[in-house]
């Protein structure tokens, strides 16, 4: 019996495979780089200190040591922002890192960044949409990350266009709230668009309808 793949063209069957293979390959190289970003930076942080006492010691095992030190310390860490006790020594140490001017600038920042996307009331992420880019008459799927409010009482949308299938770069967009259109789908489903190149796309798409409670406030309005 032919099935309905071998009655395809054989470019279009190559072409299939080219795509179904770049999605298994594509999310299994971006976790290699992570977990190597992680092992050379915990190792560059650790093994300074480990190597005198542990010389014997393979220079893997002593990696893998310091690796496992560092995910404890966080673990630590989080164990003891969870308390109360815990939570004033961190405010304590927090206060000590605020006191250095360069120092301050950078932690100031980072922790911002950080509260933005853990914050329950906040907008990052929570939104796909369609936004006019890189010029009128074509779209672009983009992440509403926040809103601005202008003079008029008016809320522009502060929309994240990614990159792909790299979603961590992209170009940062203020868009009026006419030119703002709902993708009807959800934050998962459209990093996986991003991330296959359009390959992984949502059963059900129905565009202009939000897909969530954080998409809500971002209903494109008619232009006067």
């Amino acid at each position: 019996m032919t099935t309905p793949e071998a009655s395809k063209p054989r470019h279009w069957r190559v072409k299939t495979r080219m795509a179904s293979g770049l999605v298994v390959l594509i999310p299994l190289v971006i976790t290699i780089a992570v977990i190597r970003f992680l092992f050379n930076f915990t190792s560059g942080i650790l093994l300074p200190f480990i190597d005198p006492a542990l010389a014997s010691w393979p220079a893997w095992s002593r990696a893998a040591l310091s690796l496992a030190i560092l995910l404890v310390t966080v673990y630590l860490l989080g164990a003891m922002a969870a308390h109360v006790v815990g939570r004033r020594i961190l405010a304590m140490g927090e206060q000590l890192v605020l006191k250095l001017p360069i120092v301050k600038a950078i932690y100031s920042a980072a922790k911002q960044v950080v509260g933005t996307f853990q914050g329950k009331g906040s907008e990052a992420f929570k939104s796909v949409v369609f936004v006019e880019f890189p010029h009128p008459g074509m779209r672009s799927i983009g992440f509403v990350t926040s809103r601005v409010q202008r003079d008029d009482g008016s809320f522009w949308s502060l929309v994240f266009v990614p990159t792909t299938p790299n979603p961590t770069t992209g170009f940062l967009q203020l868009v009026p709230p006419e030119d703002v259109t709902p993708a009807g789908i959800s934050i998962e489903d459209g990093i996986k668009l991003v991330m296959s190149l359009g390959a992984l796309t949502p059963e059900r798409w129905n565009p202009g309808t939000p897909a969530s409670v954080g998409s809500a406030d971002i209903q494109p309005r008619s232009r006067p």
